[in-house]
């Protein structure tokens, strides 16, 4: 269903020009070297990239010939598949770094000598003319040697002295190519794909994951069966295995079709043509810099969460939408998830998954729609994000798309960082009730109940007043109550609450506004006939979001105090001044 589903959507992008014909491929060219008529080198090589951050360019792509032989190169017999007219450093000068690569110099002119025969055109004859003649000692002192051998130096392209294209973009150039690829001859099979006869692709072409990496592979005589070699164990046409990869790959470079998280890659597309291809990566990632999308992302889930699917979608609700996540798994691509789902049933998915999470926010920095990566996130140190789990990633993702349950071990992470940390921000509240709601069929409000009535949600509650209380009475001190006692009277309330009862005593004496305080205490402790010895991982869920939603109220009460001292005092001098 994958394969037949990339075909149909390479069948789709032909007619906008998005996907390269058969024989050819989109790839980043990184540097330029001109040459003359002669094969001489003009200048210095000019690099092409557009610097973006540190080790991170914006390439500049062309459509060069292409076999999947050689989209991606490692290990033993690197040097026996070069490229045509585009390629590394070591094809292209017979050098690497310091390292000679000969063979590999070679392997490249014969490729194009094989290619193209007796052409007469002027751009080929001036390429073969610089493999004949080039020297690999000169390499190093060329400009930007060490830029073109690195990892982020990408291909090198030749251009013609007094043109402005590259050499291999010249027309003899590629009918040359499709005139040789039309003479491979490849075995007859049956295409697992559509069940009839056809030449057969021998292997699947690599993506650039690591050293590279297929969507099948059969690296191993252990993956082979009845002695079949690579491919034929799954056979597949060349014109499907072409079209399915090359539909890949432009998912792989898509800026909107394309998101991380966790350790995969994920890709996405509509079964035609349709705006929920645009916008649906910014809803499960969105990007904090780019205001103008999040803002059409808030304006587009609020009306999800009403049940109004915009205008350009509102007939789509039957279109069928694809979700792969790949991961890289030695030589293949680890298949993490793969789903199919209309629109519509899409919607309501994330419409229910944006109902759980929804938690009153506690300043304007809180996103207000989390993406999977800031869920994920909350599970690690900040500093420990590329330890996140891969298959808690996965976990969470399809219950985001399904409706299914949060991963247990996604909500025992979050707790787990609350007891470690003590830091209850929106993210986490947000994430423990929406994990109580889905999991365990709880109520639970997204701000401050006082006529809630369970202990958990109690306890929550007074332990964020005594903590106030303290704040009031000593000011700014290196460890509050949280810090010494959150997770013990979160889990064990009898152990820990009747002493800071008794602290809060000494609190209230001290502090100015300790009346309130003590307010807020009495009225809280009216409902609770005893502590209980021990709490659940649910209730000690409860707990947190009940500090979250007490500690948020007695804030916005504090800010309001202070606005309204504020006016005050300007209504105060604007009468002095008038008077």
């Amino acid at each position: 269903m994958i394969f037949h589903s990339l075909i149909s959507l390479y069948d789709r992008l032909t007619d906008s020009e998005k996907v390269p014909p058969y024989g050819f491929s989109f790839e980043d060219i990184g540097f330029v070297i001109t040459i003359d008529k002669k094969g001489e080198i003009v200048g210095q090589p000019e690099d092409l990239r557009q610097p973006i951050k540190a080790d991170s360019f914006e390439y500049h792509t062309s459509i060069v010939p292409y076999t999947n032989k050689v989209n991606v190169r490692s290990g033993k017999g690197a040097a026996e598949t070069p490229n045509f007219m585009v390629d590394k450093a070591d094809f292209i000068f017979g050098m690497s770094g310091k390292v000679k690569k000969k063979v590999h110099h070679f392997s490249f002119f014969k490729r194009i000598q094989d290619v193209c025969g007796d052409s007469t055109d002027e751009g080929i004859l001036s390429v073969k003319a610089f493999c004949e003649k080039w020297n690999a000692d000169d390499s190093p002192m060329l400009k930007y040697w060490n830029e073109m051998c690195g990892k982020h130096g990408k291909w090198i392209a030749f251009r013609l002295q007094g043109d402005t294209g590259f050499v291999h973009e010249r027309y003899e150039v590629k009918k040359r190519w499709i005139d040789f690829l039309a003479k491979e001859e490849y075995p007859r099979g049956i295409s697992f794909i559509d069940g009839n006869e056809h030449d057969i692709q021998r292997q699947f072409a690599q993506f650039k994951f690591g050293s590279g990496a297929s969507l099948v592979s059969f690296n191993e005589a252990a993956y082979e069966s009845y002695r079949k070699k690579r491919g034929e164990n799954a056979p597949i046409s060349v014109a499907a295995e072409f079209k399915s990869s090359s539909a890949l790959k432009f998912l792989f470079r898509s800026k909107t079709q394309r998101m991380r998280i966790g350790d995969a890659t994920v890709v996405f597309w509509a079964e035609r043509k349709s705006s929920i291809e645009k916008i649906f990566g910014e809803i499960l990632n969105p990007s904090l810099e780019d205001q103008a999308a999040a803002n059409q992302v808030k304006m587009f889930l609020e009306g999800v969460k009403k049940g109004v699917l915009p205008n350009d979608l509102q007939n789509e609700e039957n279109l069928k939408f694809f979700i792969l996540g790949l991961s890289l798994n030695k030589a293949r691509l680890a298949l993490r998830f793969w789903f199919i789902r209309t629109v519509g049933d899409l919607m309501k998915k994330l419409q229910a998954h944006f109902s759980d999470l929804e938690m009153e926010l506690s300043s304007e920095e809180d996103v207000q729609y989390p993406g999977i990566w800031h869920l994920l996130k909350e599970t690690v140190r900040e500093r420990d994000s590329k330890n996140i789990s891969p298959v808690m990633s996965g976990s969470l993702t399809r219950s985001v798309l399904t409706g299914a349950n949060y991963p247990q071990s996604f909500f025992q992470s979050i707790m787990g960082r609350v007891r470690v940390d003590r830091r209850i921000n929106y993210l986490r509240a947000s994430i423990i009730k929406a994990v109580l709601q889905r999991n365990y069929k709880m109520e639970v409000p997204m701000s401050l109940d006082t006529e809630r009535r369970d202990v958990a949600y109690l306890l929550g509650r007074l332990f964020a007043v005594l903590e106030k209380a303290q704040k009031e009475a000593l000011g700014k001190i290196n460890a509050t109550i949280k810090d010494r006692f959150f997770s013990a009277a979160s889990a064990t309330p009898a152990s820990v609450f009747p002493r800071l009862l008794r602290l809060s005593q000494h609190h209230i004496e001290k502090s100015e506004y300790g009346y309130r305080s003590d307010q807020r205490i009495s009225e809280i402790m009216e409902y609770i006939d005893s502590f209980p010895s021990h709490m659940d991982l649910q209730n000690q869920g409860v707990f947190a979001i009940a500090y979250y939603h007490q500690k948020n109220a007695m804030d916005r009460e504090m800010k309001e105090a202070i606005k309204n001292k504020k006016d005050r005092q300007t209504q105060n001098d604007q009468g002095e001044k008038n008077a």
